[in-house]
Parts: structure tokens; C-alpha cells; sequence
């Protein structure tokens, strides 16, 4: 539809020669009439107003620590003068959108230094409110004057200086500084003919006024120095107030370059230590006389840093790590270590594997011998993994003939060790029944013959070679370092000398009788452990009891029997003779004096207190039902076990000879197969072996770090790496 437009109305123009007052009332209603027409069009045509509207944004922000007046801040040309604690502040004039601003300190409040962040943006859509401002408190730097009686003494911090004038007791610079800054105050120009020093001289502004700077001025002055001990690094820094050196390492005096006054202060402290040092000072402090001072005493002892790494690996009990004789047993599934002990700066220290956990091998990743460093260390890492395999530590699977040879690794040949023991020196002993000899490896694979003849069998003490065995196989030692080894009926000891002598029973007298050296009568011993007091403990198997003998070789019946004077077989736990057991072959002795039985006959590991409680470790739930299970306590299942060696955390390893296999029990009694023949039926759950066990293995030994060896063929071989 379209609408009509409307038409201008025609002005005629006034007559010429009218009336003025007529014209200029005719001009009038013609204006009227034109303002009215043009109102009206506007609203008939739609029209709007051309006047444009623009909006504008407030720029402010916060203040905080304004305590005194005078502080002005600017945007451009727009200024605010902000009053003495005020917390905010708004410029008057505002700004359109898009427009940028830059907030400035034109002018700084009395005392105080006041700073502005986010001062600077473009104004968005909203006003602006983040403006920071921040003041802080200025204070002087000053202090006293003494004995200054010449013109010239300029003191300054940094640019700012001022002349002080003779006679003057005190001073002030003209900059104040912020709290928080550091100043360092100095002489920078001498008075005529004197010698001016400070003390207290440098230092950081608090929340006051700076006025213990001391200046003394003398005639005359002398130098600083002293005495330096136990520098065994670089970067040691002295100080004098301003006045700083640097002794190098070694460095056994030292001088400061400028001189004190006469009755000046000084002031000597350590700015900065030594690498991997601490240095201290002593007579440091006083007052200079008439003469060069050189008693200041500096000493330097090493720091101290803690040893550790990461663990990776760590899954069973037992590890324990060493440096030295300070030592650390990280618990299982522990991912770092840290020994308690620490190591002196520039001392040497080595990490070693002390005990293996069970059934793991652990390894340190450093070599070792190191020196410590100026820090802990934190990487000397341990990886443990699962001990696989039979390596070869000495000797040959296959036996040569004569199958005793001595030697070194596989030049030698080692046979059949049903006794086997390590020292505290980590050197292995053996004793074998069909061997009649003494032998010793030692730690480099060396074995030598210590007493007895291969395949001599007799009855004779002496010395070395002289001597005669006839079915020894248990193996003990003292802490004298004398070898007790057990024959079937009598007990020899053999010194640290190769001197061999019948401690008790006498050979080839078997029976059951208590008594001291020859009266004491066996049957069938089979092996033999001491404790740290030298006590013995025999495992007399045909005779069914473990018997005891102190070092004066005084034998009595310890447990087992059914009664005094009894050798009853059986499967009894108790006390003393009241407890039964069934031919018990092989002994262990913890660290508690606790005795471990490998009760061959029951098929049972037992274990006797101190006292003479006998109880079940594991097995022995069906003495006439021997078997190969492993599990926890009577759920385990052995098939005559008859030799024990230590293994970590209290744990035993158990060689079971009627399975070939190597099993583990821990302290608290349960059972795992570290290893086992191929030929073995187990009669319910076993764990996977770590090494497949050959056949006819007469004995085992557990080292000081629970790592397991075991006689195999004419070689000690090792489990694991």
C-alpha cells in the first residue's frame, strides 16, 4: 500500500511597502507554521533524532600502606591527589570505550614510596577497578661520628652521598630507602690527614630508621687479618662491614684491603661459606689499638650430607644396605632409601648390598669407592630382581678323578659338601661325608685343603694333612675361629692352624650317655651350630634329641627323647625332653638364639626358644605322610628335609632332600619352592622356582647377605647373579 505523501505548503513573501510591524508579524506566523509543518512531517514520515549518545567508563583502583599525604597520581592529563590513608581512588573523568590509560605516580607522598600496577590497559566495557597502588615507608640511613677533626669526608650508599663536616658527630644521607632494600654504606672520600672505618655498615632497611652506622676517624690506622684453618674449598667471603675478600682454598691468613682507625669498631663475619664448608668466626669483634691486628680466627670444618637412592624392585624382606658400618633395611615394596649416618664434605663412602632380600638379588647402580660432594646424594640406586639361575662360583659339575682338587674357580674341584658354612669373612668351609677332608674357599673362588687326606678314612688327630675324618658332615664354627665339625659319634675341633683334636665323644663309640670331652656318647650326629657364647648345639639323630655342649665340651641332652634320659621317637611339641622328634638332621640358629630343627623323619621344620619351648614352624601335619606342597604352617608339605641355612629376615632355607628341592620359610612359617628338580611331584600348590635344582645335592649355605649356595656335582654353585 502506498502512502500519500503530504505537500510543503507555499510561503508567499510579505508585500512590499507593508506595514513593518504587519511584516514582522507575518514572519512570525509564517516561522510558527513552518515549525509546526515540520513536527507534523517528521511525525507522519517516521523521522528520529540525529543527536548521537556516547558512553564513558570510570578508571580507578586500590590503594594500600598510604600513611602520609601528598602522593598525586595521573592519567595523562587527569590527576587525583589521594589523601594519607585512604584504601581506593576514582580520576574524574571518565573514558569512552577503546580508549587506553596509563595510571602514574606524579607526585610521592612524605616518607613514602608508592608504586602502581596494572596502571596501563585500553578501557573495555565496564569500569576500571584493578588499578594497584602500593606505598611504602621510606626511612633515613644514618649514625654516628667520632674523632673526625678535618674537612673532606664524603660518605655515600651507592649515588647518594653527603659531605660531612669536621667536627661532626653524626650524620644522614639525603635519599631515604625503602623498608626491605639493602645498603651498603662506605667512605668515599677520606678527611684531609685522617683515616675514617665504619662498622655496621651494611645491611637491609626494617621497618625504622637506619642509625647504628659508626664512623671512626683517627690520625692514624692498621690493618685487619687473622688466622684461617680447615679451608679445603673455594668461595669463602669475609666481611668488614663494606670491606670484603675472598681466601682462596687453602688459604691459612688473610688481610682486609682496608685499614680501621684508631679506636674504630670492627666487625668480621662470614658473608658467604665455602663450598661444601662452614666456616665460623672467632675474636672477631672489638675495638683497633695502636697497632695491626691480626687475631681474628676463622675455622672451617667440612659439611655433613646424607647418602640414599631409589629402590625399584624390592618385593620380599630381608635386603640390607651398607656404607660402612652404618647400615639401613628398607622395608619391602620401599621405593627409596636413606641412611641414618652422614658423610663428611670430600669423605669417601661406598654403598654395598650387606644381605640380599629372599629369593632377590639387589645391585647398586654407582661404583664405588665415592666422594661426597656439597650435597645429599639422593641416586645411588638400587635395582632389585628375582635371583635366577645356578652360576658356578668354583670348581666343575662334571668330577675329574681324583675329584678333590684344589685351585681357583674352575680349576678346582670341590665334592660333595654336606657341611657347609660361611664366616664372617665370607669365607665357605666344607666338610663332605665321602670326602674326609676340611675344605675352605674363600671370597676370590680360591679352594684349599685345611685338614685330612681325600678318601682317607680314619680316627687320628693332628695337623693339616696328618689328620683322619670318618663321616663328618656337620660343620660349625666359633668366634675364636676355631671349626667344630660332627662325625657320627664324637665331635672334632679343628684352630685356625690346621690342629685337629677330639673335642668330645670318642670316634667309632656310638651311643646315648650325657657327659664331658670322651664320656658324652652320639649316635648318628648329623650337624652342629654355635651361639656367640660359644655354646654348641648337635642334632643327634639316631638318638631322636638335640643335644647341647659348652665350651669346656660339657654335653647334656637339650630337648627331645619323651623324658629324661629318653630317645624315643616321635612327633611331640613341648619343653626339654618332653618333646619329641623323629632323626632330626639339620640345625639353625637366629639372631635371637632361637633353634631351628629340620625334623627329617616328622617332615617338619620345628623351632626351640632359649628356654626349650618346642613348637611347629611348618609341616608335620602328617608325620607319616610326607609330601611337596607349598603353604602356611601344617598346610605345608615337606619329604625329608635335612639341611637349614639362614636366609634374610628370619626366614630359613630348607634343602628337602626326598623332592630335590630348595624351599623357603619365612619367620613367620610360610613356605614357598625357591627351586626343584624336574623329577619332583608336587602333592599340591607350588610357587614357580627361580632355578630348576639338579639332582643330588648334598648341601646348602646362606652367606652373609642371604645369597644361597649350594654343593652341586664338584662345584659350589651360587643362586642368582
Amino acid at each position: 500500500m502506498n502512502t500519500p505523501q503530504p505537500q510543503r505548503p507555499t510561503l508567499l513573501p510579505a508585500r512590499v511597502g507593508a506595514p513593518t510591524r504587519l511584516r514582522h508579524a507575518s514572519l512570525a506566523v509564517v516561522r510558527t507554521v513552518a515549525i509546526a509543518l515540520t513536527v507534523g512531517l517528521a511525525g507522519c514520515w517516521g523521522g528520529s533524532d540525529d543527536t548521537a549518545t556516547t558512553t564513558t567508563f570510570s578508571v580507578g583502583g586500590t590503594v594500600s600502606g598510604l600513611t602520609t599525604s601528598g602522593l598525586v597520581l595521573a592519567n595523562g592529563n587527569d590527576t587525583a591527589a589521594i589523601s594519607s590513608g585512604a584504601t581506593g581512588f576514582t580520576f574524574a573523568n571518565a573514558l569512552a570505550a577503546g580508549t587506553p590509560y596509563a595510571v602514574t605516580v606524579q607526585a610521592q607522598p612524605a616518607n613514602a614510596m608508592c608504586t602502581v600496577a596494572g596502571g596501563s590497559g585500553s578501557i573495555g566495557t565496564a569500569a576500571v577497578t584493578t588499578v594497584a597502588v602500593t606505598c611504602a615507608p621510606l626511612f633515613a640511613i644514618g649514625g654516628s661520628i667520632s674523632g673526625l677533626s678535618a674537612a673532606g669526608l664524603v660518605l655515600a650508599n651507592g649515588t647518594d652521598s653527603v659531605a660531612v663536616a669536621s667536627g661532626s658527630t653524626g650524620f644522614t644521607l639525603p635519599t631515604s630507602v625503602a623498608q626491605g632494600a639493602s645498603y651498603t654504606v662506605t667512605v668515599q672520600t677520606q678527611p684531609a690527614g685522617e683515616h675514617c672505618s665504619l662498622v655496621n655498615s651494611t645491611g637491609t632497611v626494617a621497618a625504622a630508621n637506619v642509625t647504628n652506622v659508626a664512623v671512626a676517624c683517627a690520625a692514624s690506622s692498621h690493618t685487619l687479618g687473622g688466622t684461617i684453618s680447615g679451608l679445603a674449598s673455594s668461595g669463602l667471603v669475609l666481611g668488614n662491614g663494606s670491606d670484603t675478600l675472598s681466601p682462596a682454598s687453602g688459604a691459612l691468613a688473610f688481610t682486609f684491603a682496608l685499614p680501621v682507625a684508631d679506636g674504630g669498631a670492627y666487625a668480621v663475619s662470614v658473608k658467604t661459606q665455602p663450598t661444601g664448608e662452614t666456616c665460623s668466626v672467632g675474636s672477631g669483634s672489638g675495638t683497633m689499638g695502636n697497632s695491626n691486628l691480626s687475631t681474628v680466627a676463622i675455622t672451617c670444618s667440612p659439611n655433613a650430607y646424607r647418602v640414599g637412592g631409589a629402590i625399584t624392585g624390592l618385593t620380599s624382606a630381608g635386603l640390607i644396605l651398607a656404607n660402612g658400618t652404618d647400615t639401613v633395611s628398607p622395608a619391602v615394596n620401599a621405593s627409596s632409601y636413606t641412611f641414618g649416618n652422614r658423610v663428611a664434605f670430600g669423605g669417601s663412602y661406598s654403598v654395598t648390598v650387606q644381605q640380599q632380600p629372599a629369593g632377590l638379588t639387589c645391585s647398586v647402580s654407582v661404583s664405588f669407592p665415592a666422594t661426597m660432594g656439597a650435597g645429599d646424594v639422593t641416586n645411588d640406586n638400587v635395582t632389585c630382581a628375582p635371583a635366577t639361575g645356578l652360576q658356578v662360583v668354583a670348581g666343575r659339575l662334571s668330577c675329574p678323578t681324583p675329584a678333590a682338587v684344589d685351585g681357583t674357580g674352575a680349576a678346582a674341584s670341590v665334592p660333595a659338601g654336606e657341611g657347609m658354612l660361611f664366616d664372617a669373612a665370607g669365607n665357605l668351609f666344607l666338610m663332605g661325608r665321602s670326602t674326609d677332608v676340611l675344605r675352605e674357599m674363600r671370597p676370590t673362588g680360591t679352594v684349599s685343603t685345611l685338614a685330612g687326606l681325600y678318601h682317607t678314612t680314619g680316627n687320628a688327630d693332628g695337623t693339616g694333612s696328618n689328620a683322619r675324618f670318618d663321616q663328618a658332615v656337620g660343620i660349625a664354627a666359633d668366634n675364636l675361629g676355631n671349626v667344630y665339625v660332627i662325625e657320627a659319634w664324637d665331635v672334632r675341633r679343628i684352630t685356625p692352624t690346621g690342629v685337629v683334636t677330639t673335642f668330645a665323644g670318642v670316634q667309632g663309640n656310638t651311643g646315648f650317655a650325657d657327659g664331658t670331652g670322651p664320656a658324652a656318647q652320639f649316635s648318628g650326629a648329623s650337624a652342629i651350630v654355635t651361639d656367640p657364647a660359644g655354646n654348641a648345639y648337635i642334632a643327634d639323630a639316631n638318638n631322636n634329641v638335640i643335644r647341647q655342649m659348652t665350651p669346656g665340651a660339657v654335653v647334656t641332652t637339650f630337648v627331645g627323647g619323651g623324658g629324661p634320659g629318653g630317645k624315643v621317637a616321635g612327633y611331640v611339641d613341648g619343653t626339654g625332653t618332653s618333646a619329641l622328634f623323629n632323626a632330626p638332621q639339620g640345625l639353625a640358629l637366629d639372631a635371637s638364639g632361637n633353634l631351628y630343627v629340620a625334623d627329617t623323619g616328622n617332615s617338619a621344620i620345628r623351632k626351640v626358644t632359649p628356654s626349650g619351648v618346642v613348637t611347629t614352624l611348618a609341616g608335620g601335619a602328617a608325620p607319616g605322610a610326607p609330601g611337596f606342597a607349598d603353604g602356611t604352617g601344617s598346610g605345608a608339605r615337606f619329604f625329608t628335609p635335612t639341611e637349614l641355612a639362614n636366609a634374610p629376615s628370619g626366614g630359613l632355607y630348607v634343602l628337602d632332600q626326598g623332592t630335590q628341592a630348595v624351599r623357603l620359610v619365612s619367620a613367620s612359617g610360610v613356605v614357598t619352592t625357591l627351586g626343584k628338580s624336574s623329577g619332583a611331584t608336587p602333592t599340591g600348590a607350588i610357587a614357580s622356582s627361580i632355578f630348576a635344582m639338579p639332582s643330588n645335592a648334598p648341601g646348602i649355605a646362606a652367606d652373609a647377605t642371604g645369597s644361597l649356595y649350594l654343593s652341586l656335582g664338584c662345584a659350589i654353585q651360587k643362586v642368582g647373579p
